[in-house]
């Protein structure tokens, strides 16, 4: 073997013709990784129907109306807008989007009964491009427990609706519910038959979060090489907080698309957050070989505003989108990032939609004089070396006492550091 390829010895400098299996697979997993154009990656894009899914979420229509015009705008390709047979109410509102948004494909999911196929299509089809994408459960806990099915019946649920969502339109998707826990023989069973019956894209779902990448990587490889022509789509939860990394490794081993949720919005932990893929592939482009068609200088707006719409606002250390996705504390981290942004910043608030301005130094314990000096400047306090000091002291002092200085104490530490205050610091006595 050889050691840095993991291929035979005899034949890892003639990869490309060798046809033994591991340089087979060697040879599939470059063409994803190393083509010279960078692939496109597409988007299922569910906020508007995973994302609703998250407990204390509850849209109308005309916020989701909203929602789904700003992803349109983004780039995305295909708006998962809900679960049509769930209400009427819900079959309008699909409605409503369809005949509104005339820039992405316009979806609703279905169960694997033909009254929710039916149902699925009277909702989408007034779009430009419908899609229907009917489900099912795979694995022998949800066939067992869930369903009540043998391996043979929901083999056969998968088949016919999918034949059954083709007599609507031939854009039809189909998802494995609970993938990464079902018998591997069985995925390649339910994909051979929906394959048969003429299905666009294939869901592999990490519906619970259950799967470590290099598991979730492995098993797209495998439908892959089994089917080469199937169209896989990476569908990942965040349960362990993996549904980014395992979305990325389903992208590596041949998936072409990933369902996301703009800031991870979803059922339990979330899914994948979409902006996390989208600026992973845009800032990791050349390594991946892959890119999006994508406006990321949409993504700070609509994160804010589906934040805003859901009532889940964004935790602080989010990536990509958090407030402190730009903010520095430490005084080392602050003095690189005024010198160079780039020592400890990955992209630029510009790239997702904000400006330098937004990038933050936030005054703390940690912080030294370079942030305290940037921040007086941005107030229009210009100190000399003396006074700086001093300032930095006092604002140290106040720290012990507050934990956050605010624009009023920054212009008063500026004030007495400048002489222009008299006022009395001492170990027992603070003004604030």
């Amino acid at each position: 073997m050889n050691g840095s390829r993991g291929l035979p010895n005899s034949c890892h400098q003639y990869v490309s013709k060798c046809k033994c299996a591991q340089c087979i697979l060697h040879c599939k997993r470059s063409d994803f990784t190393m083509s010279t154009e960078p692939r496109i990656i597409k988007f299922f894009e569910t906020t508007l129907r995973d994302g609703e899914q998250t407990p204390g979420v509850n849209y109308f229509p005309e916020e989701k109306l909203a929602i789904a015009q700003a992803l349109a705008e983004m780039g995305f390709d295909t708006l998962d807008c809900g679960f049509g047979a769930s209400s009427p109410s819900e079959i309008e509102c699909i409605r409503l989007i369809a005949s509104k948004v005339r820039n992405a494909e316009i979806c609703s999911i279905a169960r694997v009964n033909f009254s929710d196929i039916e149902l699925a299509w009277e909702a989408v089809k007034d779009a430009e491009i419908p899609v229907i994408h009917p489900f099912v459960s795979t694995s022998p806990l949800h066939r067992q427990v869930k369903l009540g099915k043998t391996r043979e019946e929901v083999l056969e649920m998968a088949r016919t609706a999918v034949a059954h969502a083709r007599t609507y339109t031939e854009n039809v998707d189909f998802a494995l519910e609970d993938s990464t826990r079902t018998e591997h023989d069985f995925i390649l069973e339910v994909c051979e038959a929906v394959l048969k019956e003429g299905v666009r894209f294939i869901s592999i779902c990490d519906t619970v979060g259950f799967a470590l990448p290099w598991e979730f990587g492995k098993l797209v490889a495998d439908v892959k090489r089994e089917f080469p022509q199937a169209r896989i789509s990476a569908h990942c939860h965040d349960d362990l907080g993996l549904a980014v990394a395992n979305a990325l490794e389903g992208l590596r081993n041949g998936a072409e698309r990933v369902d996301s949720c703009i800031n991870g919005l979803g059922e339990r932990a979330g899914n994948a957050a979409t902006e996390d893929v989208v600026m992973a592939i845009r800032t990791r482009s050349a390594d991946l070989g892959m890119d999006v068609k994508v406006d990321t200088t949409k993504i700070t707006s609509t994160s804010r505003l589906v934040a805003k719409l859901s009532g889940m606002q964004v935790q602080w250390t989010k990536s990509v989108v958090g407030q402190n996705a730009f903010s520095h504390g430490g005084g080392i981290h602050q003095d690189g990032v005024l010198k160079d942004a780039r020592t400890y910043e990955i992209m630029t608030p510009e790239s997702v939609g904000l400006t330098s301005a937004d990038r933050r130094m936030h005054m703390g314990k940690l912080s030294g004089r370079a942030a305290l000096d940037a921040q007086m400047r941005e107030l229009g306090y210009v100190l000399e070396k003396e006074q700086l000091n001093r300032a930095f002291d006092i604002a140290k002092l106040l720290l012990g006492k507050k934990k956050v200085l605010e624009e009023m104490d920054m212009r008063y530490i500026a004030e007495v550091a400048m002489g222009r205050v008299e006022v009395v610091i001492g170990s027992a006595t603070v003004v604030e």
